[in-house]
C-alpha cells in the first residue's frame, strides 16, 4: 500500500472509531437520564429503605418531592425549596431543605446540564465523523464502522465489567469515588437527618447505578453482535466479488488454468 493509501486508511479508521465512541457517549448519557427519571425506582425504595418512617411522609408525598427534585435537577423548574406545610398541612415556616442541601443540588443541576450538553455534542460529533468517513471511503465506510463499533464495544464491555465488579464489591467506596471525581467540594457529604439522605439513601443509588450498568451492557452486547454480523457479511461479499473478478480476468467460470 502506498503512503497516500496508508494515510487514507488511518484517517478512515480514526473517523470510524470517533463515530463509535461518540455514539456510545450519547447512549450512556441517555441511559442515565432514562433510568434516573423512572419514578418506580424511587417508590419501591421508599418502602424498602424505610423512608416513609424516617421522613413522616407517605409514598405519594415522597414521590411528589422526588419529582420536584428531578425537575429541578434537569432544569425543568427554577426552584427546589418548598415549605413542608404544602405536604402535611401543618404549621408553615418549615423549609424542606437545608442550605447545604440546596447548595449541593445546585451542583447536581450543573452536572446534569453538562451531561446534556455532552450528549448532544457527542451526537453531533458522531454525525460529523460519519459524514467525513462517507466522503473519504464511500464503499468501505460501513465495513470500517462495523469493525470500529466491534472494537469499541469489546473495550467498553471490559471497562463496564470492572465498574460493575467494583460497585458490587464495595458500593459505598465506589459511590464516594464517583462524588470525589465529579464534584469539587464536599457539599455531597450531607448529615444523616437531612431530607435528601432520608428520602434518597445509598441503597437507592446502588439500584439505579446497577440498572444503568445493566442496560448499557445489554445494549453494548447487542451492538457488538450486530457489528460482528455486518463485518462478516461485508467480508464475505467482498471475497465473492474478488473471486468473480478473478474468474472474469481469466476468461472462464472455473479457477484459472496453469501450465504444468
Amino acid at each position: 500500500m502506498k503512503a497516500g493509501g496508508r494515510a487514507r486508511a488511518a484517517a478512515a479508521t480514526i473517523l470510524a472509531v470517533a463515530v463509535a465512541i461518540s455514539a456510545f457517549i450519547f447512549l450512556v448519557v441517555a441511559d442515565i437520564e432514562l433510568v434516573a427519571g423512572r419514578l418506580e425506582f424511587y417508590r419501591r425504595s421508599f418502602v424498602r429503605s424505610g423512608a416513609v418512617e424516617k421522613t413522616g411522609l407517605d409514598v405519594d408525598q415522597l414521590t411528589w418531592v422526588v419529582r420536584r427534585v428531578l425537575d429541578y435537577s434537569t432544569g425543568r423548574r427554577a426552584d427546589l425549596q418548598f415549605d413542608l406545610a404544602e405536604l402535611d398541612g401543618g404549621e408553615p415556616g418549615r423549609p424542606a431543605f437545608t442550605r447545604r442541601e440546596l447548595d449541593h443540588m445546585r451542583d447536581v443541576r450543573a452536572l446534569f446540564e453538562k451531561a446534556r450538553v455532552l450528549k448532544w455534542v457527542a451526537l453531533g460529533a458522531a454525525a460529523a465523523a460519519a459524514s467525513a468517513l462517507a466522503l473519504l471511503e464511500r464503499r468501505a465506510a460501513l465495513l470500517r464502522l462495523a469493525r470500529a463499533f466491534a472494537g469499541v464495544s469489546v473495550a467498553i464491555i471490559l471497562g463496564w465489567g470492572a465498574c460493575a465488579a467494583a460497585a458490587l464489591a464495595d458500593f459505598g467506596g465506589f459511590w464516594d469515588l464517583f462524588h470525589e471525581v465529579l464534584f469539587t467540594n464536599d457539599l455531597w457529604l450531607l448529615p444523616e437527618d437531612s431530607l435528601l439522605i432520608k428520602m434518597l439513601p445509598e441503597s437507592l443509588f446502588r439500584s439505579l447505578a446497577l440498572a444503568v450498568l445493566g442496560l448499557f451492557a445489554v445494549q453494548t452486547v447487542v451492538i457488538l453482535g450486530a457489528a460482528r454480523w455486518w463485518s462478516r457479511g461485508c467480508e464475505e461479499r467482498g471475497s465473492a466479488v474478488r473471486r468473480s473478478a478473478a474468474v472474469t480476468r481469466h476468461g472462464g467460470t472455473g479457477p484459472p488454468l496453469t501450465n504444468e
